[in-house]
């Protein structure tokens, strides 16, 4: 993952008010195995989603990436000199439900297109937003653009020689 690239995984608000109540603030995360780990399978299982509902529409927005694209794993990416956003939505082996869905939105796009078209299907789709950090976020450019200005890739992309500083 590049440093100027803001992720944020897909999380179905179906899956999420059958296992709990009411919509949590965050959803654990772990990231000690120095991979960024959550529980967002558990609300894709509880919704239990086809993927051909979303392909084509992932597809308007972005070009399919030309590797590692098979039955249970899809990719798309769009990568230049200057722009880099991709997703991947990755199914269950057995049920070739969705598993984990997950995106990256290259911050140095001008007008945030990439981005503002995930939040767009996200508000047609009914899903929320989980940033790196757990929260739990509603598919508003507003309310993702307070995450954006927490995340690292922000703090790079405002002051890189001061973000490389910080980390000693």
């Amino acid at each position: 993952m590049a440093i100027y690239q803001y992720f944020l995984a897909v999380v179905p608000l179906k899956g999420i008010k059958n296992k709990h109540s009411q919509v949590p603030e965050t959803i654990s995360v772990n990231s000690k195995s120095q991979y960024f780990e959550s529980d967002v399978e558990l609300y894709w299982k509880e919704a239990e989603k086809d993927v051909d509902e979303f392909l084509p529409q992932i597809d308007n927005i972005v070009n399919r990436a030309d590797w590692v694209n098979s039955k249970t794993s899809f990719n798309w990416k769009t990568y230049s000199d200057k722009l880099d956003n991709d997703a991947s939505i990755y199914l269950n082996e057995e049920t070739f439900k969705i598993e984990d869905f997950s995106f990256r939105a290259d911050l140095r796009e001008k007008g945030l297109i990439f981005l503002k078209n995930m939040i767009e299907l996200g508000q047609r789709n009914n899903w929320m937003f989980m940033d790196r950090q757990g929260k739990l976020l509603k598919p508003d450019f507003e309310v993702i653009k307070e995450s954006i200005k927490n995340s690292n890739a922000y703090k790079f992309l405002k002051d890189p020689k001061g973000y490389l500083d910080s980390l000693n």
